[in-house]
């Protein structure tokens, strides 16, 4: 009886510890996609960045806390940046060529895409992607005061 209560008490301590330890955990303002997901979240968004990374890769370990940071600045310029472990969604990482670990791509739209070539520091990320923001909008109807 004193094994199981002592068991009882164990698994009870690493409960309340396990918990404690998720709500200490930040939320994050990167959205987690997958091949089920990836498709219609590009769609629904004008402009969206995919980080398309492996778990146990170093440069994806190192972009990882930039990214975040980026995503918790565009939230408010409504400009989602997402993720693709392409350790468990091999076949969408197929389908966009993901040959090299991470791979950051700009959709707008799941048809349009283009490689993200900048730095991975998080001011580039942010400043490239309100620069694209900008550019994305001036076809729908920004006015552009001009003078003569």
């Amino acid at each position: 009886m004193r094994s199981f209560t002592s068991c009882l008490l164990l698994l009870g301590a690493a409960t309340a510890a396990a918990a404690a330890l998720a709500s200490k955990q930040p939320r994050s303002d990167v959205v987690t996609l997958t091949e089920e997901t990836f498709h219609d979240f590009v769609d629904e968004h004008e402009l969206v960045l995919a980080n398309f990374y492996a778990p146990w890769c170093g440069w994806s370990k190192r972009l990882a806390p930039n990214f975040e940071a980026a995503a918790t600045e565009l939230k408010n310029d409504k400009i989602p940046l997402v993720k693709v472990d392409c350790t468990k969604e091999q076949p969408l990482c197929s389908e966009y060529e993901i040959g090299a670990y991470p791979t950051m791509e700009v959709f707008r739209g799941s048809d349009s895409h283009e490689e993200y070539e900048g730095s991975r520091r998080t001011e580039s990320i942010i400043s490239f992607m309100l620069d694209e923001s900008v550019s994305a909008s001036a076809g729908s109807g920004l006015f552009v005061q001009t003078y003569d």
